[in-house]
């Protein structure tokens, strides 16, 4: 879609989330109720079909668009599967198949495939306890299984989220085909889906300190004008800013590049990036808020839990520095400016 019309989805999405996803439907979550009203809200907006074609049901989007949006839902802590099943969509229709409505998650990790069965175990699966069917990736083979076919371990995130161990033992897919998307590749579009939400949470993180600063009075004075405070508010606003231009930039470059090889070392090194600030972001905001922001009716901590998950979800930054160290070890070192300014990586 144009840049208008992206901007009116933006713009459209920014105040539902403001007006559907408050602190207590995220709290709600947390207690283990499934906001049911909310998804088919989400479903008749269109918003998880936003990167699959018209042709198959969707809005046409690109994956650009689609990053996008998961950054805006990042900065609202959206408590629903909006960006797995984004991505799970666009990963069934670029197979050629028509996304199903309803919740869907990715299972990708140590799986086998023989004869249309899926085989495997796989944890940490984000919203495994609600999907309605799970999307794999298995060498260059895609499949979709319905959650009555798959075993799962419920076992929510430190930020109360339903994740879950899912096993497939022998489990017969509703769909499988071939992928233009490997296994590797699917793997990359979730780690750079993850970094944008993370920098839209980051973002949020800053907004919230900057403003409970400017309120809080101590002594007389605002805290904000305290030298301390500046400190923290100064490094918290560059590890933000350092985390939202990495994952920009392999939002662009991803989608500049193509779906199925575009910007393989931008991402990687925005997944590297975001996971090792995200502790920082936390540490310093939690910090400059004082016990406030412990507190289960203050909203920080909806940001600073899911920065935590989030930051080993496809890929924590030693996963991804092992990766960026190993492809330039390989290459040698005549490859490593050649390498940066490509912003790729070698497989």
């Amino acid at each position: 879609m144009d840049r208008e019309t992206r901007d009116m989805l933006l713009e459209t999405a920014d105040r539902f989330f403001t007006d559907r996803c408050g602190r207590a439907v995220v709290n709600e979550v947390e207690k283990g109720v499934w906001p049911a009203d909310l998804w088919k809200e989400i479903e008749e907006m269109g918003l998880p079909l936003i990167a699959v074609p018209e042709d198959k049901n969707g809005a046409g989007g690109t994956l650009a668009d689609m990053l996008a949006l998961l950054r805006l839902a990042g900065s609202h802590a959206v408590p629903v599967p909006l960006a797995e099943t984004a991505l799970a969509n666009l990963l069934i229709a670029a197979a050629g198949s028509e996304p199903r409505p309803g919740p869907a998650t990715l299972v990708l990790g140590n799986l086998t495939m023989n004869g249309g069965r899926l085989s495997g175990k796989v944890e940490r699966v984000p919203f495994a306890s609600v999907a309605d069917r799970f999307v794999a990736v298995v060498g260059n083979t895609l499949a979709v299984v319905a959650a009555a076919n798959a075993k799962v371990d419920g076992q929510p995130s430190h930020a109360g989220e339903p994740y879950g161990t899912v096993t497939f033992d022998n489990a017969a897919a509703e769909f499988s085909g071939a992928s233009p998307v490997s296994a590797d590749r699917a793997f990359e579009l979730a780690a750079v889906m993850r970094a944008m939400q993370m920098a839209g949470a980051a973002d949020k993180v800053l907004a919230t300190a900057v403003e409970y600063s400017k309120q809080r009075v101590q002594f007389g004075r605002p805290i904000s004008t305290f030298q301390a405070i500046q400190h923290m508010l100064a490094e918290l606003a560059s590890y933000v800013a350092a985390t939202i231009a990495s994952a920009e930039a392999a939002a662009r470059d991803a989608d500049e590049g193509g779906l199925t090889d575009g910007g393989r070392f931008s991402i990687a090194a925005a997944k590297s990036q975001a996971s090792d600030f995200a502790q920082r972001i936390a540490s310093i905001s939690h910090q400059s808020m004082g016990a406030m922001g412990f507190t289960h009716e203050h909203i920080l901590h909806h940001y600073t839990r899911r920065l935590w998950v989030w930051r080993r979800d496809f890929g924590s930054e030693t996963f991804w520095g092992d990766k960026i160290g190993a492809a330039y070890a390989k290459a040698g070192p005549e490859a490593l400016w050649t390498s940066l300014s490509a912003s790729r990586y070698a497989a």
